[in-house]
């Protein structure tokens, strides 16, 4: 047995009532029963509406009777962030639209867009597109949360060698926070010497891109933290510890 799709609900916050007839009818003659509009004519009424959850995606005229302009905007996204929202107006307010785009807004229509194609489209294309965000921030969680659970240090780096990420375990040994070493090249955090001479040892990911394989690192290299401290009797710096077992980097 099938199981019957319900049509997502739209949620309209607008005072005109001859604009919210025109969506209505555009909705309605998108055929398919795809949407289902409830419509509120004041911003604190759509919060409250908003509160009691259900809604797919919100419609939202940015000069209401209790708010005005990008307030209204702000307002709303603070009451419901994760419920994509879709600005609306005529064309001397385009401006203001696109700058709400900015702070958060999924897309903005004007007025003579309301039509039975570009309405539906805009709002499928709002609801999958934030259904898309989320399944790839809930993805992103998982790998965070299993990178930090690990016992080994793992650094991640764009094309051009400067890092994009860092454990728990990677940001205790290089003396790094995740936050301060991001955008920072390769060399500046993983910085290592060799144990013998002290002189900075290769860059192992320029290796590994050169040969295009696996390289590994000597195992007299050192890794120099970020805080520099004095040298101890065992010959290495508090801030220095020697690399041991099996490390190695992938181009």
């Amino acid at each position: 047995m099938t199981t019957p799709i319900m049509p997502a609900k739209i949620l309209l916050i607008e005072n005109d009532r001859a604009a919210a007839k025109e969506i209505r009818a555009a909705l309605a003659a998108a055929g398919g029963a795809s949407f289902d509009m409830e419509w509120v004519r004041q911003l604190s009424e759509g919060i409250e509406r908003l509160s009691k959850k259900g809604i797919a995606a919100v419609l939202l005229e940015l000069f209401l009777p209790d708010s005005q302009g990008l307030e209204t905007f702000d307002k709303l996204f603070i009451a419901a962030p994760d419920i994509p929202i879709l600005i609306f107006g005529g064309n001397s307010n385009e401006a203001l639209a696109k700058e709400a785009v900015a702070r958060g807004a999924q897309d903005y229509l004007l007025a003579g867009h309301l039509d039975s194609y570009s309405l539906p489209r805009a709002l499928r294309s709002a609801i999958e597109r934030k259904t898309v965000e989320d399944a790839l921030y809930l993805e992103r969680e998982r790998a965070v949360i299993t990178l930090n659970s690990i016992g080994d240090a793992v650094l991640c780096t764009d094309i051009s060698g400067n890092i994009t990420y860092l454990n728990l375990v990677a940001e205790t040994m290089t003396g790094w926070r995740r936050e301060e070493a991001t955008g920072k090249p390769l060399a500046e955090v993983f910085r290592i010497i060799d144990g013998a001479t002290r002189k900075t040892a290769r860059d192992p990911m320029e290796m590994a891109v050169e040969q295009n394989r696996t390289v590994g690192l000597t195992l007299n290299c050192v890794l120099v933290r970020r805080a520099i401290c004095p040298i101890t009797s065992d010959g290495y710096s508090r801030n220095c510890r020697p690399l041991r077992g099996r490390t190695s980097l992938h181009p």
